[in-house]
Protein backbone atom coordinates (compact mmCIF):
# COMPACT_ATOMS: atom_id res chain seq x y z
CA UNK A 1 0.00 0.00 0.00
CA UNK A 2 0.90 3.40 -0.77
CA UNK A 3 1.41 5.35 2.12
CA UNK A 4 -0.38 8.89 2.85
CA UNK A 5 3.10 10.61 2.64
CA UNK A 6 3.79 8.88 -0.75
CA UNK A 7 0.63 9.48 -2.27
CA UNK A 8 0.65 13.27 -1.30
CA UNK A 9 4.75 13.29 -2.97
CA UNK A 10 3.13 11.78 -6.39
CA UNK A 11 0.06 14.02 -6.27
CA UNK A 12 2.06 16.92 -6.06
CA UNK A 13 4.88 15.87 -8.60
CA UNK A 14 2.05 15.10 -11.29
CA UNK A 15 0.21 18.69 -10.76
CA UNK A 16 3.66 20.25 -10.91
CA UNK A 17 5.08 18.51 -14.21
CA UNK A 18 1.10 19.25 -15.54
CA UNK A 19 1.76 22.91 -14.27
CA UNK A 20 5.11 23.01 -15.90
CA UNK A 21 4.48 21.64 -19.21
CA UNK A 22 0.78 24.00 -19.68
CA UNK A 23 3.17 26.83 -18.79
CA UNK A 24 5.82 25.18 -21.17
CA UNK A 25 3.01 25.62 -24.15
CA UNK A 26 1.51 28.84 -23.34
CA UNK A 27 5.23 30.67 -23.02
CA UNK A 28 6.15 28.49 -26.46
CA UNK A 29 2.35 29.87 -28.33
CA UNK A 30 2.62 33.20 -27.03
CA UNK A 31 6.12 33.79 -28.27
CA UNK A 32 5.01 31.84 -32.06
CA UNK A 33 2.34 34.65 -31.99
CA UNK A 34 4.31 37.46 -31.78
Amino acid sequence: MVTEIGFVSLLVAGLGALAGGFGYLAIRISRGRW
